[in-house]
């Protein structure tokens, strides 16, 4: 039945963004916002995060900050709490926070792997069941794990990002399994190395990085924050309601399994 794309509304959706104080996870945020929902953010800087706010409010929705560091479960607990007495509910909780260090792996240090595993698969994987937990008190929600291509391709100094990666891709298939009893669906949006202000400048500084990216891109260009937009969207919103333990790629057919390359360190870093 047509609904004339009604299905793909997020009015009065309730939603959660980590790591949404800048690049995708900001832009997320506001994308949500545009489309009907109240956000709420999460990240360290609290300076930051009232940016996202005043964006989420131009867009005329309510916003909700909330600066937490992901590495401390307990401040998680709280945040989480604090979603819940601001917001009422949840309907979505997109996991975006991350953390990459691009270094050969016979030079990774245990603080290194600590905050890579910590931010980006430890705290994803509480933040979903501290909000899985209320979720299924109230018939359901959506969880969405950002992943990335490198959970797919080999890229050297980036052994323990891309295994973490490839952990959360696993652990959203056995989530949705586990959690489908609860009407709680997860799936995961991986993209490509999208361009964000930051990597803009590098890029001006060293053209061999664009070189190089686009080499792997078989569509010919970069992809943008906006590029990324409506595959969450799509996630978010009713017209997913019967998909559940997936990944979607969103990389220009670029970047696949087969694919290894040496890219700039200073590209990859976040």
């Amino acid at each position: 039945m047509d609904d004339g794309g009604q299905q793909f509304s997020l009015v009065g959706k309730k939603i959660l963004v980590t790591g949404g104080s800048e690049g995708i996870g900001r832009d997320m945020a506001v994308a949500f916002a545009r489309m009907g929902a109240d956000v709420a953010v999460t990240a360290r800087r609290e300076a930051k995060l009232q940016e996202t706010i005043a964006l989420i409010a131009q867009a005329g929705r309510k916003g909700v900050s909330i600066p937490c560091d992901l590495q401390h479960l307990p401040q998680v607990e709280r945040m989480v709490a604090r979603v819940y007495l601001e917001m009422g509910r949840l309907d979505v909780l997109v996991n975006n926070a991350g953390a990459a260090v691009t270094k050969p792996a016979i030079e990774m240090t245990e603080p290194e792997w600590d905050l890579q595993t910590s931010v980006a698969f430890r705290s994803l994987f509480f933040c979903s069941q501290y909000v899985a937990r209320r979720m299924a008190a109230h018939g359901g929600g959506k969880i969405i794990n950002i992943g990335s291509t490198t959970s797919k391709s080999v890229i050297e100094g980036r052994s323990v990002y891309g295994a973490v990666k490839a952990g959360v891709t696993h652990l959203t298939e056995s989530l949705a399994v586990e959690w489908a009893r609860y009407g709680i669906l997860v799936n995961t949006l991986s993209p490509a190395a999208t361009v964000t202000p930051s990597r803009v400048a590098i890029m001006l500084e060293r053209p061999e990085v664009r070189t190089e990216l686009l080499r792997r891109i078989p569509l010919g260009r970069l992809a943008v924050t906006h590029d990324l937009m409506g595959a969450a969207i799509f996630f978010a919103s009713s017209a997913s309601d019967f998909i559940t333990g997936q990944t979607l790629f969103v990389d220009g057919a670029g970047q696949r399994p087969d694919s290894h390359s040496v890219l700039s360190q200073a590209w990859l870093s976040r």
